[in-house]
């Protein structure tokens, strides 16, 4: 079954996207069930830190296809399919905006919208054989979801050009080195790393809202907002989708 998973543990939200038999890519219930989840954690004054994840040795594969395919099947430039693609990447944002501080545990592959996912994050920890794939222009697709400027604030311009334009793979090892992650190990050693690093702040939850809010406003920085960048690439992402789909049909 695919689901978003959330646990608790000593002040620590453990968030787990879960959908093995499709490296964890994300159908377009599960969006809303991450929704949610965000809602739950923001409410819950007793959490520290949150770590998302993906099930069984792998993260994000991105958006399940089929899912999308049939959110799709009248037409990318719908009102459903906006409401889908809104809520998908809203939920991204969502939990790009949480007023705990964020860690993404990296195992295997993010992908598309799963590397977003991942760049939503306060911080990564990450596999030194993670595979880190934007993966849109493989797809024969507009890169969406705000990937720019979430890849730009990180690693800078050319890491945005090198994975987004390009379609350049890197490992985790280089993620790291290019400033994409802040910390780099051994595949089993990803989460037990995360963990110590979480448990720190979950100590003191209030401290840790805190310090998240002045990170926040404080890092907020001189570039295109996220908002903006998700609207400026939707229209023409989605008119990227549709030309996909019409050419598999023909």
């Amino acid at each position: 079954m695919a689901v978003v998973k959330l646990e608790r543990e000593r002040g620590v939200a453990w968030v787990t996207i879960s959908n093995p038999p499709a490296r964890n890519a994300l159908t377009n219930d599960m969006a809303a069930e991450f929704a949610t989840v965000c809602e739950e954690i923001e409410t819950d004054n007793s959490l520290g830190c949150v770590v998302i994840r993906g099930d069984g040795g792998a993260f994000c594969s991105g958006a399940h296809t089929s899912s999308w395919e049939e959110a799709y099947s009248d037409g990318v430039m719908t009102d459903e399919a906006y409401v889908a693609s809104d809520a998908m990447y809203g939920s991204f944002v969502r939990f790009g905006q949480l007023p705990i501080p964020t860690i993404a545990a990296v195992r295997g592959a993010a992908v598309g919208a799963g590397l977003n996912l991942a760049l939503a994050a306060d911080t990564r920890v990450v596999a030194r054989d993670a595979r880190i794939i934007a993966g849109f222009t493989a797809a024969n697709i507009h890169p969406g979801g705000g990937f720019f400027t979430l890849a730009r604030r990180l690693g800078g311009r050319d890491v945005a050009g090198a994975l987004g334009l390009f379609g350049l793979e890197m490992s985790g090892e280089r993620a790291y080195d290019v400033g994409l992650a802040s910390v780099c190990v051994d595949d089993e050693d990803v989460e037990p790393t995360a963990e110590a690093i979480a448990d720190k702040l979950a100590r003191d939850p209030l401290l840790a809202r805190r310090v998240k809010r002045s990170f926040q406003i404080e890092t907020s920085g001189e570039y295109l907002s996220w908002a903006a960048a998700l609207e400026t690439e939707r229209g023409v992402q989605m008119w990227s989708q549709e030309r996909r789909r019409r050419m598999s049909t023909q």
